[in-house]
């Protein structure tokens, strides 16, 4: 919701989810870039493709994508290309 001093400062915040689904499950992502990712949470994820999702103001958009760096615990940051 936009509040009235937003609107006279012709400034608003989106409302955004980020996504990602990989070996049956969903995890949060906390940043995503062009060709790269942070997830919400350190964890390992071992599939090698999943499906990133974008909740922009209730807009969905996904895409299929292929990891080109490990998923793992020591760091939050992986790699990914389009499918």
């Amino acid at each position: 919701m936009i509040s009235e001093m937003n609107k006279v400062n012709g400034t608003f915040s989106a409302e955004v989810q980020l996504h990602l689904y990989a070996g049956g499950k969903c995890y949060e992502l906390g940043h995503l870039g062009p060709g790269f990712a942070l997830l919400g949470d350190n964890q390992s994820i071992s599939a090698s493709e999943g499906e990133l999702e974008t909740i922009v103001d209730k807009k969905t958009t996904r895409w299929k994508v292929r990891f080109t760096s490990p998923i793992t615990s020591a760091s939050k940051r992986f790699t990914f290309e389009a499918v």
